[in-house]
């Protein structure tokens, strides 16, 4: 132990005699062990960690689906029937999440995003309250008092973390709910909600005309020893009974059963991995860098460890020694890598999707402390060993034979040489990856999302069915005055509401079938994602007209004319080299005023509603009159900038209602943006790791040069004596290194056609052999190392034979 410590105090000596190399030794580490420092953070938080429930790890998600894009989500009937006829669970609950009004004595009313549930969720999910109950089976009873559960957030942020909260009265959509718990700190599922409410489980909710309607996320606990497997058997035989028992509404449907931590992450897990992939070569990078910055150092010590050696120290302490230095480097690095971690990690969380469950924890930690010295630990070895083994393996009498006379050995500079070509490699395999994504992206920016963002303001309203009613004319009433107030406000081009818009994922999937046509079969009407939109609606989106006209007020549920839009997709697909105008279609869904359905009056333009990077499904536009929701979403068209024109809304929505909120206010350039908000995050972070592996190797290549230009002076100054000239000895230097960065390049692009396959769910649009990113790439390099090399290769030229030849 003594002699570590004194290896360690001379080591800390030697590296403060040599502050330039140990400052950017330092700098190179740091900079690689800080970005996989962050990067980890935020897998542990996400992907590490457990959820916060209880066995989180026997929680799935129920899926039923008939094939079509969506959720897919249960109806009330049919999760009844998972609940009770399934064997595998001990528990089942559903959840409906969205937003919801809620008022207070003393407060301003607000939109928050809220859940109802079964009564047993918080027993299903194994969350436990931090102040008095969870939801009890009678509170979902018809005729009970409404209860509600706080978020631990809100209840600090909205009522100062009083314990006296409990027992309070609180307004959710107009209707008088008592605070009955607080759920626990960190908990909020699903994805940020706020507040919890049980269902009243009535007709509305489980009544057979409802089983057509799917709206209900269903999770479910396995009982102990009972395997996924055995699960997913078990829900797709009541499903297949489901199917036989009730074609109309089932046939067609299948169910199946994920993982709740897959279900939350999607595709969010294998872009995690793939970022920690990638910010791990640019660890591996610096470490070559170190590597080749190590072997210089040991040429230019090899007189000091030769006569350390011939003196007697053998070759292990000499191993240990340097081992020992480059210790103190990477835990040098590894401390100021933590500095550097805290502030990547605010960088990451800044420019990361709101959607990705767990970043609200990420944090520098102690695991992420632990992981940040293991790294350190890996680094050392990665970055010494190969100097250390080459210097203790030379022979004492050969090398202060050649002390001086040559800057090392052949050993030593093949090492340097393999070194390049590494870095360059991998240098390569980031830069493709970047490229790839960041073209992607630009793919994806220029899809048309079927309406025109610019100049559109959105929000929503909820009318509370305690003052409205439920699919009432006063839902009609109130949304046509709004937006007849809407319309006239200054700069109004156009106003209208809908259920949702694209995008927002807001939209009902049922079954649509030609009139003139026999009824189909149990699962064989043409798939389509239903809107309910209000005259206006269409014109304030940018939809495009294709042909027929636009839906009008004269196009109501009652005496007046039923009709409907149909999108593109669903014409092409439906009627075939035919035009749809004039048919009549009928869906099997009904919102308690008949079967939706009309006659088909316009064709409009494709939107994108589950995403740019998805296909359009076909679609479908039934007027509000069908339908009277009281939660919609207002979309106004302004010519001034949409923003402006809040104050001005907020006054004709206090004006027909004092007490409603609008929540979700935004611009739909904001909505695409959020769309956008995953692939940027990938393509930033990758493309941001890639040029810093870029100016890693670029660092490496100059220092590999300047180092062989000062030890090849004679060399020089021999040649310039013959008669030489300085661009010859520019050529010969550049000649050789950038042969070394083309082997580097070759075998990079080979390695990223590999490396590029794995990434067909991240990258939009582009080949993962895409000719132009390849190309790009190959000329960035080239570029970057021929500038790299100048600078040192032309002190090759500078070189005074005389003096040079006197020196030696």
């Amino acid at each position: 132990m003594t002699g570590l410590v004194q290896e360690f105090r001379l080591a800390l000596r030697r590296l403060r005699g040599s502050p330039g190399f140990t400052l950017v030794a330092v700098l190179t580490l740091a900079l690689g062990i800080g970005a996989n420092s962050a990067i980890f953070s935020v897998v542990d938080a996400v992907l590490l960690r457990p959820l916060p429930m209880a066995e989180s790890e026997r929680l799935v998600r129920l899926y039923s689906s008939d094939g079509s894009p969506g959720d897919s989500p249960s109806s009330g009937p049919d999760f009844v029937d998972f609940r009770e006829r399934s064997r595998s669970f001990s528990g089942m609950t559903a959840v409906r999440s969205g937003e919801q009004s809620l008022a207070s004595d003393g407060a301003a009313p607000e939109r928050l995003r809220g859940t109802t549930s079964t009564a047993d969720f918080f027993d299903v999910l194994g969350s436990r309250v931090a102040l008095g109950r969870g939801f009890r089976p009678e509170d979902e009873q018809p005729g009970q008092e409404r209860v509600v559960v706080l978020g631990h957030s809100l209840w600090k942020r909205r009522f100062n973390a009083d314990p006296g909260v409990l027992g309070r009265s609180l307004w959710l959509g107009g209707e008088r709910h008592t605070v009955v718990g607080v759920a626990s700190e960190g908990f909020n599922f699903p994805l940020e909600t706020q507040l919890w409410v049980p269902f009243v489980w009535d007709e509305s909710l489980t009544g057979a005309s409802t089983r057509a309607t799917h709206s209900l996320r269903v999770y479910a606990r396995l009982k102990p020893g009972v395997t996924l497997e055995a699960a997913r058997a078990d829900v797709a035989e009541v499903a297949q009974a489901l199917a036989v028992a009730y074609p109309d509404s089932n046939g067609g449907y299948r169910a199946t059963l994920v993982p709740l931590r897959e279900a939350l992450l999607g595709n969010v897990r294998p872009a995690l991995l793939f970022l920690l992939g990638a910010v791990g070569l640019v660890l591996l990078i610096a470490c070559a860098n170190l590597a080749n910055l190590l072997l210089a150092r040991a040429v230019s010590r090899r007189g000091e460890l030769s006569v350390r050696m011939a003196l007697g120290a053998s070759r292990g302490r000499i191993l240990r020694q340097l081992l020992v230095e480059s210790g103190v480097l990477a835990a040098m690095g590894a401390g100021l890598g933590v500095l550097l971690a805290g502030w990547l990690l605010d960088v990451l969380v800044s420019l990361s999707p709101r959607d990705i469950p767990g970043l609200a924890q990420v944090a520098i930690d102690a695991r992420v402390v632990a992981f940040t010295g293991g790294l350190g630990l890996v680094t050392a070895l990665l970055f010494g060993l190969l100097p250390a083994l080459q210097a203790s393996r030379e022979s004492p009498a050969v090398s202060l034979r050649e002390v001086g006379a040559k800057g090392g050995t052949r050993g030593g500079a093949r090492a340097r040489h393999l070194l390049i070509v590494g870095e360059t490699a991998l240098a390569v395999v980031l830069l493709v990856c970047g490229g790839l994504l960041l073209k992607g992206f630009h793919r994806l920016s220029d899809v048309d999302p079927g309406f025109r963002p610019d100049g559109v303001l959105s929000f929503e309203l909820d009318l509370p069915e305690s003052a409205y009613g439920w699919a009432s004319t006063q839902n009609q009433r109130f949304y046509d005055e709004l937006l007849e107030r809407l319309r006239a406000l200054p700069g109004v081009q156009a106003a209208g509401a809908a259920l949702g818009v694209p995008l927002d994922g807001r939209y009902m999937v049922t079954g649509m079938w030609d009139a003139a046509r026999p009824e189909p079969g149990p699962g064989q009407s043409w798939g389509v994602q239903v809107g309910v939109i209000t005259p206006g609606y269409a014109e304030a989106l940018g939809l495009r007209l294709v042909s027929g006209r636009w839906l009008t007020s004269a196009d109501g549920a009652g005496e007046g004319q039923r009709a409907v839009l149909i999108s593109e997709e669903a014409a092409r697909r439906y009627w075939p080299g035919e035009s749809p105008l004039g048919r009549t279609v009928e869906m099997g869904i009904s919102f308690g005023l008949g079967r939706f359905g009309g006659q088909v009056v316009g064709v409009v333009g494709d939107t994108r509603n589950d995403g740019l990077e998805k296909a359009s499904f076909p679609q479908v536009y039934v007027p509000f009159s069908q339908a009277l929701y009281g939660k919609m979403t207002v979309v106004v068209r302004t010519k001034d900038a949409p923003l402006t024109l809040m104050s001005q809304v907020r006054e004709e929505v206090r004006a027909l209602d004092a007490g409603l909120p609008l929540g979700s206010v935004r611009t739909l350039e904001d909505l695409m943006g959020e769309a956008l908000s995953r692939p940027r995050f990938y393509m930033l972070v990758t493309t941001g790791f890639a040029l810093l592996a870029l100016l890693l190797a670029a660092v490496g290549l100059s220092g590999v040069i300047a180092h062989a230009v000062s030890h090849r002076t004679r060399e020089f100054g021999i040649r310039m004596a013959l008669g030489a000239r300085g661009v010859e000895l520019m050529k010969l230097v550049l000649g050789q290194y950038l042969r070394l960065t083309l082997v580097g390049l070759g075998v990079g692009l080979g390695l990223a056609l590999v490396v590029s396959r794995l990434m067909e769910g991240l990258v939009y649009g582009v080949a993962p052999w895409d000719p132009v990113t390849y190309g790009a790439v190959a000329v960035l390099l080239l570029g970057v190392a021929l500038l790299a090399s100048y600078v040192p290769a032309r002190r090759a030229t500078r070189v005074d034979p005389i003096i040079a030849l006197r020196q030696e």
